[in-house]
C-alpha cells in the first residue's frame, strides 16, 4: 500500500534512526548528500544484480546502481538493504557480522550495532512496500534534513516552475521538530505551502491518520511552513 496523502517522520537521534510513512525509496536516495557505492540486498528482488557466494546474498555494485535506481522498488514488497564501500568488502563479512545482517534484514531492528566493521556501511534501510513504513538507520543522522528538504521541493515543485531551496536555518528548526514525531500534510496543503502537524510515535501506520485528522480540526495546530514566490523566500510560523 503506497502511501501519498502525508509524510510522518520522527527521528531517533538516540539511536540513529528516522522512522517514516511516506517517504519513498526515491525520495532518500536523491536526498541523501553521501550515495551508496554498492547495496547488499537483505530482502528484495532486484532485476540485475550481482550474486555472492560467499555470503549467498545479492548484491547491487556500483556500475549497476544507475540501472537500478530506476526499478519501482514497491514491487519488491519488503525492501531491506545495508552499503558497502568496496565490492571486495563482502569476502570479509564474518559470520557472527552475516547472522547480524540476517536478523536485522528479518527483525527490522539490528542486533547490536549499525556499523558492519568489514562493510564500513552508512546506512541501513529497511522498508516494507516502498513509502508505507520505513526506518532507516545514518551513521550521520543531521543529513536527514536534506531528505525533508528534497521531499517538501519535490512536492511542491510539482505546483510551481520556479521553487527556492530552503534555509538552514529553517531546516534545522523543522529537524528538530521531527524529533517528537510529525506530519507533513500534503493532502491539505495550499498553493504556496504546507502544514506540519505533531502526531507523536506512529503505533501503526492508521493510526497517524486517526491523528492527523484530530490535528486538522484543531485551531493553530503545527506549523505552517510557507514560501514566497516574488521574494522567493521561505518562512516557518
Amino acid at each position: 500500500m503506497r502511501n501519498k496523502w502525508f509524510c510522518y517522520i520522527k527521528i531517533d537521534e538516540t539511536n540513529n534512526f528516522v522512522q517514516t510513512s511516506g517517504m519513498e525509496f526515491k525520495n532518500f536516495i536523491n536526498g541523501i548528500l553521501t550515495k551508496p557505492k554498492n547495496i547488499l540486498i537483505l530482502k528484495g528482488s532486484p532485476a540485475d544484480c550481482a550474486f555472492s557466494t560467499d555470503l549467498f546474498m545479492e548484491y547491487i555494485a556500483n556500475e549497476h546502481m544507475e540501472s537500478f535506481l530506476k526499478e519501482d522498488v514497491y514491487s519488491y514488497g519488503d525492501f531491506c538493504w545495508v552499503d558497502f564501500e568496496y565490492e571486495e568488502s563482502i569476502k570479509k563479512v564474518t559470520k557472527q557480522e552475516l547472522a547480524e545482517l540476517l536478523y536485522v534484514g528479518h527483525k527490522k531492528i539490528p542486533l547490536s550495532k549499525i556499523v558492519f566493521d568489514s562493510l564500513s556501511n552508512k546506512y541501513i534501510y529497511l522498508c516494507h512496500d516502498d513509502d508505507y513504513w520505513v526506518k532507516v538507520y545514518m551513521i550521520d543522522i543531521k543529513e536527514y534534513k536534506k531528505v525533508i528538504e528534497h521531499k517538501i521541493l519535490t512536492e511542491l515543485k510539482g505546483r510551481k516552475k520556479q521553487i527556492a531551496a530552503i534555509p538552514d536555518e529553517i531546516m534545522s528548526t523543522l529537524y528538530d521538530y521531527f524529533k517528537n514525531g510529525a506530519v507533513i500534510d500534503f493532502e491539505n496543503s495550499y498553493n504556496n505551502g504546507v502544514r506540519i502537524y505533531p502526531i507523536g510515535e506512529m503505533e501503526w501506520v492508521e493510526s497517524v491518520h486517526t491523528k492527523l485528522d484530530k490535528q486538522r480540526n484543531m485551531p493553530n495546530s503545527g506549523l505552517c511552513l510557507d514560501y514566497n514566490p516574488r521574494a522567493k523566500k521561505w518562512r516557518i510560523f
